[in-house]
C-alpha cells in the first residue's frame, strides 16, 4: 500500500513532460502570435547602448547614408506615432541607426543587419526585438503603425504591472 502514493507522484510528475515532448515532436504549437511586427529570428544587439532608466522601449529607424526620401518620410511618420503614444511617451524613446539628421532622436551607427527605412522595436537592454517594414502607401503604413502602437501599448502595460 505504501507504493501506491509513490507511483501516483511519479506519474503526476512525468505526465507533463511526456505531453510536452509529444507536442514538440508533432509540431502541435500555434504558428500565430499576437504581435503585429515581425519577430526577428536572430539576436541583434545594438553596440554601446545607453540605458535610460525611465524608458522601457525604443523605436529605432534604420537610416543609412543612402536611404534618402524613404527615411525622411518614415521619420515624419515616426514622429506621428510618437505623438500618438500620448501619456506613455515617457516610457518610449526614439533612436536612429545611421547618419540621417534628427534633432530629438538618439543617434547610433548604422547596423548592416537592419533594412533601410524600416522601424524596429528595441528593448531597454539594446536588443532589437520586432521589425516593421517600410510601406510606400499611406494607408498600409497607417495600419502598420497602428500595429506598432498596439505592440508598444501592450508591452508597456505588461511592464507597468
Amino acid at each position: 500500500m505504501k507504493l501506491k502514493p509513490m507511483w501516483m507522484f511519479v506519474i503526476c510528475c512525468i505526465t507533463p513532460f511526456i505531453l510536452a515532448y509529444a507536442a514538440i515532436q508533432t509540431n502541435w504549437l500555434p504558428d500565430n502570435t499576437t504581435n503585429k511586427g515581425h519577430l526577428l529570428s536572430n539576436d541583434i544587439q545594438v553596440p554601446n547602448w545607453q540605458v535610460n532608466d525611465n524608458t522601457l522601449w525604443s523605436i529605432g529607424l534604420s537610416a543609412p547614408v543612402d536611404c534618402g526620401l524613404i527615411c525622411t518620410q518614415q521619420n515624419q511618420r515616426l514622429q506621428n506615432v510618437y505623438q500618438a503614444l500620448g501619456k506613455k511617451q515617457h516610457k518610449v524613446s526614439l533612436v536612429i541607426f545611421g547618419e540621417a539628421e534628427s534633432n530629438n532622436m538618439t543617434q547610433y551607427p548604422a547596423l548592416p543587419e537592419l533594412q533601410a527605412g524600416w522601424l524596429y522595436l528595441v528593448d531597454h537592454h539594446g536588443l532589437v526585438v520586432l521589425a516593421y517594414p517600410y510601406e510606400e502607401s499611406d494607408q498600409k503604413s497607417r495600419v502598420l503603425h497602428k500595429g506598432l502602437l498596439s505592440d508598444l501599448k501592450k508591452t508597456t502595460q505588461l511592464c507597468a504591472q
